[in-house]
């Protein structure tokens, strides 16, 4: 039984240290290949400390001259009310959905 949870703590310690909410966003953080100074994620190539924001994910993407990839994307918004979600637009955060009241 202690192994049980031992086990559950660290992996919901993973969990919690690779998934980070950030106001109303989440956070991942990974490691990725360095190759001529850039990041390489996903078939793109990512200038450190120069943020790149993904359109079709609404995301943006950052990483360190290490290769420590952020990724900030939309949280999940739940309502009851489908109608006061509201798709945004623009780049991130702008895209994400949104609340909005009548």
């Amino acid at each position: 039984m202690r192994f049980q949870a031992a086990l559950f703590v660290a992996i919901a310690t993973i969990f919690v240290a690779e998934w980070q909410p950030s106001g109303g966003y989440y956070v991942s953080i990974a490691k990725v290949p360095v190759e001529n100074g850039k990041c390489q994620y996903n078939g793109t190539e990512i200038t450190p400390g120069a943020p790149i924001k993904v359109d079709t994910s609404c995301e943006e993407w950052d990483c360190s001259s290490d290769g420590h990839l952020s990724i900030a994307g939309c949280g999940h918004i739940i309502c009851n009310n489908r109608r006061g979600l509201v798709k945004g637009t623009g780049v991130f955060p702008h895209c994400c959905v949104h609340l909005e009241c009548s």
